[in-house]
């Protein structure tokens, strides 16, 4: 796995407040096509927090049914982490560890959205999903973070993780 860490503000591990564990699903289908959500104003890869006593591949399953409504065929990896200390995460005067793995998922199902449990968050920000073929993803990130459609932050590792995707699998 391979393992990214960010750091700008070079803070230290006593800087910290907590650690947020995070899971995130690279969703491909057989047509090479990426799911992709758009929430709280960006784009971003389908997941989210990993709650008590849950591993990581269940909190993902979970986070998959409840913002796609699919269930999950088949997960691999995590094939790579992004780590991120954050000063003040969210303006809440908390300097953070982020932790984000993320998951090679095939699914061929469709997103069903009368099998979704949005929270209050996605609810409020018209929480939406769409298909990018792998093969304009790469064009899709440059011109979201360029129209400003995409957080910068998140721009930057959806490409790596595109990267990691495509060196070790190509493809499907």
């Amino acid at each position: 796995m391979r393992r990214v860490f960010i750091n700008e503000n070079n803070l230290t591990p006593e800087d910290l407040s907590y650690e947020v564990i995070r899971v995130k699903g690279f969703i491909i289908n057989s047509n090479n096509d990426i799911l992709v959500a758009h929430n709280n104003n960006t784009y971003q890869l389908v997941g989210g927090h990993v709650e008590n006593n849950e591993d990581m591949e269940e909190a993902l399953i979970r986070e998959i049914k409840e913002e796609t409504g699919i269930d999950v065929e088949s997960i691999n990896g995590p094939f790579m982490q992004i780590m991120t200390y954050s000063k003040n995460y969210f303006n809440s005067g908390n300097n953070v560890c982020s932790k984000i793995y993320y998951y090679k998922v095939f699914s061929d199902e469709i997103p069903n959205l009368n099998e979704t449990n949005y929270d209050e968050l996605e609810k409020q920000t018209d929480f939406s999903l769409f298909y990018v073929n792998l093969a304009n993803f790469d064009t899709f990130l440059k011109q979201s973070i360029a129209s400003g459609m995409i957080d910068k932050n998140i721009g930057k590792e959806m490409f790596l993780v595109l990267d990691e995707y495509i060196k070790l699998y190509g493809g499907v």
